[in-house]
């Protein structure tokens, strides 16, 4: 049964956790009522160690029960909503007979770069998709996590206008739930995604039954080999009674199976380099076995006979027809709002924060506390995130006023030269190179004009602080630099070049400038001779 002491209180009563006393709970994480000295398993009293002072104490005695202090937990229905998130919230609502609510949501949306070694880089979309379901005591438990990958019209030719299931893995059943239920609410969710991905005008989905061989396959539970081939046989099983009901249902066109990629319309490309690399080394595995893993499958008759069922008679590889082909290609995605949560950038940081932190599912009470925990930890990032987002589009209003201001300034000098010391036109005492730079001054102002609305945002791109800033520094310089030079310099009637800045002064030469990426043609400094 194990023991729930928790050792160190001021006394024998207080060393003891009062909510597990009846179902020990073996953990070191502990935390003190401050009022009265009563230890407390973080799982069992919900504590958020990201809060200090959250701890709400269980005894009736304790002075801080007097002020009717309530715990208060975090929802997963405050982290930002997504079209994708509540599409599929929308699928599953009401589903369960118990009546809790679930609530979708997506909690990466963002752009990764592939390093297939078949083929060369090329960007595609990747998506964490995480479901939560409200329990009993109003806490909230993860209960299903999907990663996918989307190539649009600027991905590997082979995988335009595809989508690729890389991961889909679900929690254990936890109290009173049936079997029967949580399939069919996984079967909504993933028909759901199907038909979402044919409105952003995908063509074909792909899923994949990693190889038994293959352990690292898993977002909230690892497995042992027996639990993994067993994994693999139901999962190969339950996609074809999804994609046979989608079918019927009308939801796809059509799908096919084989036990090989090569078989059927299943390009290896859709592939990260180490699930290319786990199939690789499972196709040499059946050829050369290795003996440390025949001695584990051929411990068990049962486990030899799923092994040889696997290798033989499943197929793995799934193609869903979503439409016709002859559908354009989804367009370049938007990935305005910060929908991109560091934690959930990839499957494989996630599995390493809960592993790191102690994030565990296989216990109800594991399931609450580590859901609380990952959604604080969501919440914090996304809450990071638009105050970042907030402060750059200050940024960028400050230095488009900046740019205006100096297109403004430009346009003053510009018109000042023609009606003033230029009033002979472009062939009058002006001179040619006079001429140049008066034009010139023009084509900054109305450049500085169009950089202000066109420059992307630091976030998603080259920051509009890091190449705006620079180039006015640029062009201050240049005005100061001009503005100290002796009449006949650049711009000045007869267009004469300057050996001398002034008594006393370096001397800089000017040479003839080249337009640069904004298409501004301006002189180049040299350094002081």
């Amino acid at each position: 049964g194990g023991s729930n002491w928790l050792g160190g209180a001021q006394g024998g009563g207080m060393s003891v956790c009062p909510i597990c006393i009846y179902k020990p709970i073996q953990d070191d994480r502990i935390e003190r009522c401050v009022a009265c000295g009563q230890l407390y398993h973080h799982i069992c009293s919900l504590y958020n160690p990201l809060e200090p002072g959250s701890l709400v104490c269980q005894r009736e005695e304790c002075q801080s029960m007097a002020g009717g202090q309530q715990q208060r937990l975090l929802s997963a229905a405050s982290l930002i909503d997504t079209g994708l998130g509540k599409f599929l919230t929308s699928k599953v609502r009401g589903m369960l007979s118990a009546g809790h609510p679930i609530i979708i949501k997506v909690l990466a949306d963002n752009w990764r770069r592939s390093n297939h070694p078949l083929t060369w880089q090329f960007p595609y979309r990747h998506k964490a998709v995480f479901a939560f379901q409200q329990s009993a005591g109003g806490a909230e438990l993860m209960m299903f996590g999907m990663h996918v990958h989307e190539f649009g019209a600027q991905s590997y030719p082979a995988n335009q206008g595809r989508a690729y299931v890389q991961c889909i893995d679900s929690t254990p059943l936890y109290g009173a739930e049936q079997g029967d239920e949580r399939q069919a609410l996984l079967t909504t969710m993933l028909c759901g995604y199907f038909e979402y991905a044919q409105r952003m005008g995908f063509s074909i989905v792909h899923m994949h039954v990693p190889p038994p061989t293959y352990a690292d396959t898993y977002i909230f539970k690892s497995r042992s080999l027996q639990v993994q081939l067993r994994a693999c046989t139901n999962l190969a099983m339950w996609f074809h009674r999804l994609l046979e009901a989608a079918v019927h249902n009308r939801v796809v066109e059509g799908f096919e199976s084989a036990r090989e990629c090569t078989d059927i319309d299943f390009p290896p490309s859709v592939f990260d380099p180490e699930e290319a690399a786990a199939e690789t080394d499972y196709k040499h595995w059946l050829v050369h076995p290795h003996p440390a893993l025949v001695a584990q499958v051929n411990a068990c008759q049962q486990t030899s006979e799923m092994f040889e069922r696997i290798a033989e008679k499943t197929d793995r590889f799934f193609v869903v027809k979503l439409t016709p082909p002859g559908r354009p290609f989804p367009p370049p995605p938007d990935l305005s709002g910060p929908t991109v949560t560091c934690m959930t950038a990839s499957r494989h940081r996630f599995v390493l924060l809960c592993e790191m932190q102690g994030y565990l599912f296989h216990t109800i009470e594991h399931a609450r506390y580590s859901t609380m925990m990952l959604v604080a930890i969501f919440k914090r990032e996304q809450e990071q995130a638009m105050q970042e987002e907030a402060m750059m589009r200050e940024e960028q209003l400050l230095l488009n006023n900046m740019l205006h201001e100096e297109a403004a300034q430009r346009e003053r000098e510009f018109a000042s030269g023609m009606a003033g010391g230029y009033g002979g036109g472009l062939s009058g005492p002006m001179g040619p190179r006079g001429a140049v730079m008066a034009s010139s001054l023009h084509a900054q102002a109305a450049a500085m004009r169009q950089m202000s609305v066109q420059l992307p945002g630091r976030k998603y791109g080259v920051g509009v602080g890091e190449v705006g800033e620079e180039l006015l520094r640029e062009q201050r310089a240049v005005m100061g630099m001009q503005q100290r030079m002796p009449d006949g310099g650049v711009g000045m009637p007869g267009g004469q070049y300057p050996t001398q800045a002034g008594p006393g002064a370096a001397a800089y030469h000017l040479l003839p400038g080249s337009s640069d990426a904004f298409g501004i043609r301006r002189g180049r400094h040299m350094a002081p001779s």
